[in-house]
């Protein structure tokens, strides 16, 4: 996998920053706003079972120069199995089944297949939403809480930075959170290198009903298997 695909992972120490509303709101004011609004999503959170959203998704590498976009279907049955299946780039899946995590990215790496631990990073990246909404609360400094339209929706801008840099794999985490559901907008994540990854999740369905194939993975005629990321020892 290169550094550009949507779902690589790393993590880097950022800087909190603190918006004033220009309405003359107070910092606390908006701080306490934020919390109620990040609290609300981990509440439902905590009980949704599966998942199904399509995203479209756009990630900046500063260091390369390079913004790429892409569009998809995530599926989500909790704990531990995730799906991934790309529309653009048409033909690359992403799946974690339990007990591995297959990566197919034929746009990038033809006739490969990677086929890594459940808890390798890919697979911690790969459920991202878990890792905004299963950590505690205090693992994180919480502020924002301005109200943004997304889209004709009204929803709350709250940002997450991590107390620790070890607890999850970003250091600076912006969600816009819906006004009328309890379920995020929009998700901006950074990582140590400055990679910014912008997910808009244009559908929401919790509690779905998955095919019961939904995290089974069928390797492609002729591709090969490593269970080694490329440039990995």
């Amino acid at each position: 996998m290169t550094t550009m695909h949507p779902f690589s992972t790393s993590a880097y120490a950022a800087i909190t920053l603190v918006l004033a509303s220009p309405l003359g709101v107070s910092v606390a004011a908006q701080s306490a706003d934020a919390d109620a609004a990040y609290a609300r999503v981990t509440q439902v959170w905590s009980t949704t079972k599966t998942l199904q959203a399509n995203f479209d998704q756009t990630i900046t590498n500063p260091i390369l120069g390079r913004t790429v976009s892409s569009r998809g279907v995530f599926v989500q049955e909790r704990p531990n199995r995730v799906s991934i299946t790309f529309t653009e780039p048409a033909g690359d899946r992403i799946v974690g089944d339990g007990k591995h995590l297959w990566v197919y990215l034929p746009s990038s790496s033809p006739k490969q297949v990677l086929k890594l631990p459940a808890d390798a990073d890919g697979a911690i990246v790969a459920d991202l939403l878990s890792q905004l909404f299963d950590t505690p609360k205090r693992a994180f400094t919480i502020t924002g809480g301005e109200t943004v339209q997304i889209n004709g929706r009204a929803t709350r801008r709250v940002q997450l930075v991590p107390k620790s840099a070890a607890a999850v794999p970003f250091s600076k985490a912006v969600l816009w959170l819906d006004g009328t559901e309890a379920r995020p907008v929009r998700v901006q994540v950074l990582d140590s290198q400055g990679i910014d990854r912008l997910i808009t999740l244009t559908s929401w369905v919790v509690d779905a009903t998955l095919p019961k194939d939904a995290f089974r993975f069928i390797m492609p005629k002729g591709a090969t298997v490593s269970t080694k990321l490329p440039g990995s020892d």
